[in-house]
């Protein structure tokens, strides 16, 4: 049993290879070019940036130039960049997307390396910084669920990850997502650890994506409260690194917290985004759905909140706060999904526990990607802007926030992580 099992290792892991290899192709040769094409067919715009770009600039001549990001001067700056003049009105009732600067001011400390380069230096290489961020995110999965696996295997779980649709959706969209999910799932590792000022440190940073980092943020408050003397320094250094972030953006451009909250509600009619749930359900059925997972959530975390750093259930908590978070908020977009990575591990790392259905269940969603890029680069479909096919790689990717919950719910040892619970006083 113990050889077989180290021939099936790298068997994993130039499957991986393969998948990757497969998903990237797919992208180059595939999506890309249809993704091209319909740009220009919407209203003749074709974006020539990425998500990153508006943030780039904004720091840029906020660093530089003392300019106000949020400002209309600077959103045309942007909007040049990606469409070759400023979005008129007409464009603009459309819906199309006015790429302004819409993150809180203080994510300019994180953009302050690479202001002094151009941008097309910034471009190419931060698809390999993001991924290098999703990677380190599964290592510290890995970590926070005390699973300690080959390097073959290891190497093959960060590869089926960089090659799933929502990390390259983020990687080629240059997404921040990537770094939120990272830092949140730094901070639980170092919770994880004991490294509690640390990881207030890495969850203030987070904030930089804040519909991503308020539910967990409640989860590691509740635990704070659990035993207060032992734990208040995740707060400590929480309190004070979100104290000095907007108070140095204070500092480069008084009252930036109104043009931040002002921004928020233009891209809300611009760029007007969901969740999972008031799609499926609509928006009424949707938000009063959300709202009862949200309080049962919290009511579960309370029950927990003595539960130690560097147990079972403190790893499983958090996941929930994580998969909830997707699920709840308007986060549909899916390289929002990163936050899920955590709970996907922990998926495999209970696969023992998981019922046959649900095994089979899992094993066609995270396949189906990777069959349909090959699909895909072996008929070679014409390029056609209408067509909705280039898309089928991404099709399940949507339900993954809906799947993984159910799936930990089919555990046939849920008595276990509730038997790790500590008793409330």
């Amino acid at each position: 049993m113990t050889s077989l099992a180290q021939k099936r290792i790298p068997l994993w892991f130039l499957l991986s290879l393969c998948v990757s290899a497969t998903a990237w192709l797919y992208v180059h040769q595939i999506l890309i070019p249809w993704a091209d094409a319909k740009d220009l067919q919407k209203s003749g715009l074709k974006a020539q940036m990425w998500d990153l770009y508006p943030r780039w600039v904004g720091a840029r001549e906020l660093l530089l130039n003392g300019r106000n990001p949020y400002g209309p001067e600077v959103s045309h700056e942007i909007q040049i960049g990606f469409y070759g003049h400023p979005v008129t009105p007409e464009e603009a009732a459309q819906h199309v997307d006015e790429q302004r600067f819409a993150y809180p001011l203080y994510v300019v400390f994180l953009m302050a390396p690479t202001i002094h380069a151009d941008f097309a230096t910034v471009q190419f290489w931060a698809p390999y910084v993001l991924g290098l961020f999703a990677g380190l995110t599964v290592l510290l999965s890995l970590g926070l669920l005390e699973w300690h696996l080959p390097w073959t295997t290891t190497a093959a779980l960060v590869l089926f990850t960089l090659s799933s649709p929502q990390v390259i959706q983020g990687m080629r969209h240059q997404q921040l997502a990537l770094v939120a999910a990272c830092l949140l799932t730094s901070g639980a590792w170092c919770v994880h650890k004991g490294y509690l000022a640390t990881a207030g440190v890495l969850l203030a940073f987070s904030t930089i994506k804040p519909q991503m980092a308020l539910l967990p943020l409640l989860w590691f408050v509740l635990w704070v409260v659990g035993e207060w003397r032992a734990r208040w320094r995740v707060l400590a250094g929480f309190g004070v690194t979100m104290t000095s972030l907007i108070g140095a953006a204070e500092l480069l451009l008084p009252g930036w917290l109104g043009y931040f909250f002002a921004g928020m509600t233009a891209y809300r009619k611009y760029f007007p985004t969901t969740s999972l749930l008031r799609l499926l359900l609509g928006d009424t059925a949707g938000i009063v759905l959300s709202a009862v997972i949200v309080v049962c959530l919290l009511i579960f975390g309370w029950r927990s909140r003595k539960v130690a750093g560097d147990s079972r259930l403190f790893s499983f908590v958090v996941a929930a706060f994580l998969m909830a978070t997707v699920l709840t908020f308007p986060l549909f977009t899916p390289f929002n999904q990163a936050l899920l990575i955590l709970p996907a591990l922990l998926v495999l790392r209970e696969w023992a526990t998981l019922p046959r259905l649900s095994r089979r269940t899992f094993i066609a969603a995270f396949s189906w990607p990777w069959i349909a890029s090959l699909v895909l680069l072996l008929w070679r479909p014409p390029l056609n802007p209408a067509s909705r096919i280039p898309l089928l790689p991404a099709l399940v990717a949507s339900f993954v926030p809906l799947l993984l919950p159910l799936l930990l719910f089919t555990r046939g040892e849920i008595a276990d992580v509730g038997a790790q619970r500590v008793t409330v006083s």
